[in-house]
């Protein structure tokens, strides 16, 4: 939607809950655009702000003085927001044409109407049953597309209208639950009041989705509810509708509500890893399959691959092989699909530019064979077996059902008349024997519509016009609105007992600013043990991500895993995450102590005893760390960590020799990390060897992608050299002359 700056800052003032200001904000407003025809009702407002303000300024003490503040300031939002949508009804591309056209159709847009017309319509489908078959297709052409003309505009009416007065959400509430309306058509309204809702927040339609999610016996118009009312709170001006904490807190007192919310939070983040999981199949599963098939595409169309004649002589398991791994390709996108991942995003996100797309109500309605914009082309295309079978049990969302009836119809006749008959058939890809899954569950038809959702919000040309609750806020990448658990309505409720679950799950997919933000969520009395584990994790992988967090200020990882051992003081877990922290963190002391208590308990623990002697180590405890190293090196003689701290071990007991040919062997493994190139650098050093350490520091400055000027490798060496490893080149008799000298002759190197 397009924005305007006025007004957004009205609505700013709102969210503050000043009033006054967002009163004279909106007057200035009306003479900037007089024919806003809104003067009329800013000066009753302006009037009972006054009367209200002058009663109070006399002294009395009127008890209802907050309700009538908020009701004014309720009045404001409303008159903000239904100029919000008159301004983009003018300068939105998306908006104006869309506004004006189904304001001037002439339809009665009463409910009561609507009605009227929506039940005579499922009165004549039924009826065209009596038909005779030679006249039924005609009159069901035309009764169908009678009715998607209404429904078009329906819908357009309704994402494109103002805010609603209470009566008419009440209208729509029993529109929306009578048994006697289709339900695709329920549907595709409840989509129209999300999008409208979400675009611009509207207490009336939220309630009314909230309603609908709560009474209707319909899963379908159900689920499509619940995605409805969650999306719209990312939409509102939090404290000025009292009555949404109310209906959201009524909501959360049933588990059903609970586990379907958080269904959604998880389905949800599936959604928005579509691209990352796209790019896997692109990656690992697509070359298998195009390699292992036997057909190719050309420009011509596909065609089927030769045999090669000597491929039974010289291989003849050949064949078998490549089935297996064609079979092993589709199971793993089948797996990936019964996670919860969107497997046919990147291959459909190519077939939404058919003009059926152009319309805006095709997105969000559900797949029937009877849509007038479709039915003659699935008549043609069904007759590949495949497609009906897609269309009837395939784990497919509805514009991809859509996308595939026209894409089948448009490259049928390019298709190789074997290949062709084995999608007659059913029995291509191994879709024969596809096994439907259960579409009736309310997990199933939340994803479903989801993955609509997310190709709309994705792909609709026009998309940038709508609010989107798959970005980012406001470009932020820290503010994600599709983590709705973050927000604040739901802290400090039953909810709050799903969190750590949610945390946990993003944590697993490595998603950190999105834990991040349900971790600023967590009230006082929720940051139980869990809690602290959890936030200790995520900040320690991304630490520098809290500044965009209030409740998050303060905290680190080693603090927070400090408060999880004060919850469960015997707790490994606990221990073991604390002693890292404290590594890592440099306080090697404390590590130590850490990772002593652990071995207490756990004495033949091979990583523990690794952190234990990589503590030692970096407090100079060479000697007492040798003990454990050689023990650990006599065992995995092939470890690569531990030969990596035996050596700088053994150069921190002066055993230089010993030390230097573990390095060299380090020098050639393919786990080598750039530290090793500098303490090989600093061993070849203390063995005399100064060419070879300055070399090897060269080497170490371009691993690390420095070293293209000199300005460059002289800050990093300085920082290395004359920083965390000082102390040690100097106790072990490098004097600062030799590191200036070293850090000359390193960087000549690296900048040959």
């Amino acid at each position: 939607m397009v924005h305007n700056e006025d007004l957004d800052g009205i609505l700013e003032k709102l969210r503050l809950h000043q009033l006054c200001e967002a009163i004279d904000r909106m007057e200035a407003y009306a003479m900037k655009y007089p024919d806003a025809g809104i003067a009329g009702h800013l000066a009753e407002i302006r009037n009972d702000y006054q009367l209200m303000s002058d009663y109070w300024a006399k002294g009395y003490k009127d008890p209802q003085l907050e309700q009538v503040y908020a009701r004014l300031i309720r009045r404001m939002y409303r008159l903000a927001a239904n100029q919000l949508v008159a301004y983009n009804a003018i300068h939105s591309p998306a908006v104006s044409g869309v506004f004006k056209r189904v304001r001037s159709t002439g339809r009665d847009w009463s409910v009561p109407a609507l009605r009227s017309q929506l039940e005579s319509f499922v009165s004549e489908v039924a009826l065209l049953e009596l038909e005779p078959e030679h006249t039924r297709g005609g009159k069901k052409a035309g009764v169908y597309g009678k009715h998607l003309l209404l429904m078009k505009d329906l819908f357009d009416y309704i994402w494109t209208s103002r805010q609603w007065k209470e009566s008419i959400a009440d209208a729509f509430e029993e529109l929306l639950l009578s048994p006697t309306i289709d339900s695709a058509d329920q549907q595709l309204i409840v989509s129209a009041v999300m999008l409208s809702a979400m675009n611009i927040f509207d207490i009336n339609k939220f309630s009314l989705l909230m309603r609908v999610y709560r009474k209707s016996k319909d899963e379908n118009v159900r689920q499509r509810a619940l995605v409805g009312w969650v999306f719209s709170l990312g939409s509102r001006l939090p404290g000025i509708f009292e009555e949404e904490k109310r209906a959201v807190d009524e909501l959360l007192a049933d588990t059903t509500v609970r586990s379907e919310l958080t269904e959604l939070q998880i389905q949800l983040l599936y959604c928005v890893s579509a691209e990352q999981d796209n790019s896997r199949i692109q990656k690992e599963i697509m070359p298998d399959l195009l390699q292992h098939n036997n057909f190719r595409i050309t420009p011509n169309g596909i065609e089927e691959k030769e045999d090669d004649p000597m491929q039974d002589i010289l291989d003849p398991e050949a064949s078998e092989r490549n089935m297996e791994k064609v079979e092993e390709g589709f199971r793993k996108m089948m797996d990936m699909q019964q996670q919860g991942s969107d497997i046919y995003f990147g291959g459909f996100s190519q077939m939404k530019r058919f003009p059926f797309f152009n319309s805006i109500s095709n997105w969000f309605i559900p797949f029937y064979s009877e849509h007038p914009e479709v039915h003659d082309t699935f008549v043609k295309a069904s007759d590949l077996k495949l497609v009906r079978m897609i269309v009837d049990k395939g784990s497919f969302c509805n514009s991809d059902k859509y996308s595939l009836v026209f894409a089948m119809r448009h490259v049928m006749e390019r298709i190789p008349q074997n290949m062709r008959e084995m999608l007659m058939n059913g029995d291509a890809l191994g879709m024969g024997g596809m096994a439907a899954e259960d579409v009736h569950t309310p997990a199933y038809i939340r994803r479903i519509y989801l993955q609509d959702l997310y190709r709309f919000f994705r792909l609709y040309p026009m998309r940038s016009q709508f609010y989107n609750p798959f970005n980012a806020q406001d470009g932020e990448e820290w503010n994600l609105q599709y983590v709705f658990f973050a927000d604040e309505i739901f802290r400090s409720t039953p909810l709050e007992k799903s969190f750590n679950e949610i945390v946990a799950f993003m944590v697993k997919r490595k998603m950190y600013p999105e834990a991040m933000q349900v971790l600023d969520c967590y009230g006082d009395e929720a940051r139980d043990y869990q809690f602290w584990m959890l936030c200790g994790h995520v900040l320690a992988q991304n630490p520098a991500g809290k500044k965009h967090f209030k409740r998050l200020s303060g905290l680190d990882a080693l603090g927070c895993f400090s408060k999880a051992l004060a919850f469960e003081p015997a707790d490994g877990k606990a221990l073991g995450a604390y002693a890292r922290a404290a590594s890592l963190n440099g306080l090697y002391q404390e590590a130590c102590d850490a990772y002593a208590r652990l071995l207490e308990s756990q004495p033949d623990n091979k990583n523990y005893t690794l952190y234990y002697s990589t503590c030692l180590v970096n407090l100079d405890y060479n000697e007492e760390a040798l003990k454990l190293l050689y023990k650990l090196h006599y065992e995995y003689p092939d470890h690569v960590s531990v030969n990596r701290v035996m050596a700088r071990a053994l150069m921190g007991d002066c055993k230089y020799e010993q030390s230097l040919k573990i390095y060299r062997n380090l020098y050639n493994s393919p786990k080598r990390i750039d530290d090793d190139l500098l303490n090989h650098a600093c061993c070849e050093w203390l063995c005399g060897n100064l060419q070879k350490a300055a070399q090897l520091m060269a080497e170490y400055l371009h691993a690390a992608g420095i070293g293209t000027t000199e300005t460059e490798c002289r800050t990093r060496l300085r920082d290395v050299l004359c920083g965390q490893e000082l102390h040690f080149l100097q106790s072990h008799g490098i004097t600062p002359t030799e590191i200036h000298l070293m850090i000359d002759k390193a960087c000549s190197f690296s900048l040959r």
